[in-house]
């Protein structure tokens, strides 16, 4: 028996494409509890009319207005009522095939313990230039064919409600995002015996505008920096990018002063030098662009991930700052060592 659970809010379209999609499974779920943040677009009013339909499944419908995505999952998984636990997010798609590849590993083996899915972006579908832009720089990252050793994302796993138990949750003192990044590392510090689900059969939506990136940019970081993780990535991408505007603030000046000039061409070249790195990988991103005809497309690169750097070390540093008031708990949970044991 399956638990199918997952979270919404003012998505009323994509909960009526989950629904119709999940009805076209392969292998049904037994039942099916979503958790709605307080919609005010009618998607909880949806979610009550479906309750009371005759369906295939069981629903339960609840609504906690304002509470986070973590606390979301929490509520849905503690309502369930089976042991094998199948998790997604309203506003993705999926093939027919995709319930039923997730759960069989639980299915038939009693040791699995979790069932890592798989997930991509469909080139096709992508609408506007920088929805494009994001593809023509990440399609190797958009598309992820799992390994059970691959970073588990609650857009699609399945686990046994056990597991979830041990571990305590998801982390809900994360303000925004990076719960199920945090659950992860639970799961891997844990030892959790996984398979995975190698077809990609979960298809995620991607933005339009450049500001919709920027803000998730912003929002992941946020995460990861109130949970203390990726801290590598905040160091190394702030170094180098203060590196490359250090080197021409202060290289341009120094080449005016006969007695610093050489100084001044060493700061330049460091930064030129940097820079020029960066180009030499937009450039293959720029001509996959192009050939998806989108106009300025070098131009879209750089500013796409020059802007998307500066916001993910913006996210990191503030998530960083809220999470060393807000989040010692999740942080506590990550340092404590496992063993290779679930704790007891």
């Amino acid at each position: 028996m399956i638990s199918l659970v997952s979270t919404v809010l003012n998505d009323r379209e994509g909960t009526a494409l989950f629904f119709k999609q999940m009805a076209a499974q392969t292998r049904l779920p037994d039942e099916i509890v979503i958790v709605d943040g307080g919609s005010k677009d009618g998607t909880w009013e949806l979610l009550l009319e479906e309750a009371h339909q005759t369906r295939p499944w069981r629903l339960v419908a609840s609504q906690e207005r304002g509470c986070n995505v973590a606390r979301g999952r929490n509520i849905a998984i503690a309502k369930a009522a089976y042991e094998i636990i199948a998790s997604t997010d309203i506003g993705c798609e999926w093939d027919k095939e995709w319930l039923e590849e997730l759960v069989e590993p639980l299915c038939v083996d009693p040791a699995i313990e979790i069932v890592v899915g798989s997930w991509g972006v469909k080139e096709a579908e992508l609408s506007g230039p920088w929805a494009k832009t994001e593809y023509a720089l990440k399609s190797h990252a958009l598309q992820t064919s799992s390994t059970p050793q691959t970073q588990a994302t609650s857009r699609s796993i399945a686990y046994r409600r056990n597991l979830w138990d041990q571990l305590g949750g998801y982390p809900e003192d994360l303000t925004l995002s990076a719960d199920d990044t945090v659950f992860d590392m639970f799961i891997k510090g844990a030892g959790a015996y996984a398979a995975a689900a190698p077809a990609i059969r979960c298809y995620w939506h991607r933005h339009e505008s450049l500001r919709a990136f920027l803000k998730e940019q912003y929002r992941y970081f946020y995460g990861n920096g109130e949970a203390n993780i990726t801290g590598r990535h905040f160091v190394l991408v702030g170094a180098r990018l203060g590196l490359e505007i250090a080197g021409l603030l202060v290289g341009i000046p120094l080449l005016a002063i006969n007695s610093t000039r050489w100084w001044g061409i060493a700061a330049l070249s460091v930064s030129l030098l940097s820079i020029s790195l960066r180009f030499r990988r937009w450039i293959p991103a720029a001509r996959r662009l192009s050939a998806m005809a989108v106009d300025y497309p070098l131009a879209r690169v750089a500013l796409f991930e020059t802007l998307a750097r500066i916001h993910s070390l913006r996210g990191w540093f503030y998530g960083w700052l809220h999470g060393a008031k807000c989040c010692r708990d999740c942080r506590a949970r990550l340092a404590k060592p496992h063993d290779g044991k679930l704790p007891a």
